[in-house]
């Protein structure tokens, strides 16, 4: 099913397609929004989030343009988005959370810095256009080689590398401009 027949689907409130939606792209927000929240979170924050992604397609079908971008990518944004927010929600009233952490650090400051680290790059790396976006989770936060990368993507593995390179100038030029990071 192309992304423009979702769309559509969408508008018309069909809800034989948010099924479908759900069937694909449960476990991608799974991995997206577990790894924002793992740390702080339970598994109800996650599945919390992953659900309000899709009440918020659900109560707004229009927000979501085929002609911007794939479903895909429209839906990691819209989890990470709301795994941010919900980080920040749980990390702010939620000092217990960073002591349990802490116990595994030898410096609070550190551990905190490291964790507000970790969000400015999330919000750095969501600044960036696709296919670069994805070629820098799929390596970075999947794991995956070039090569099955070049392979899932249709790209020459030479092309995903130079994409590596430029995401990552990019990345590091957004994050010197914010705060010096």
């Amino acid at each position: 099913m192309t992304d423009e027949e979702i769309a559509k689907r969408l508008r018309q409130k069909d809800m034989d397609i948010f099924d479908y939606i759900m069937e694909n792209y449960n476990k991608l927000l799974w991995v997206v929004v577990g790894n924002i929240l793992e740390k702080v979170g339970s598994s109800e924050d996650i599945e919390d989030c992953i659900s309000d992604v899709y009440i918020k397609l659900l109560e707004n079908p229009k927000i979501y343009d085929h002609k911007k971008g794939s479903l895909k990518s429209f839906l990691v944004r819209i989890g990470k988005n709301l795994a941010i927010d919900r980080y920040r929600k749980i990390t702010r009233g939620n000092m217990i959370a960073i002591h349990e952490d802490y116990s595994e650090h030898d410096d609070l400051l550190q551990f905190i810095l490291a964790q507000e680290n970790r969000i400015k790059i999330l919000e750095a790396l969501d600044t960036l256009n696709e296919p670069d976006r994805e070629i820098i989770i799929r390596r970075y936060y999947y794991n995956e080689k070039v090569k099955v990368i070049s392979e899932k993507m249709s790209l020459s593995s030479k092309k995903v590398e130079n994409k590596l390179y430029q995401g990552k100038l990019k990345l590091k030029t957004i994050l010197i401009a914010e705060e010096g990071f």
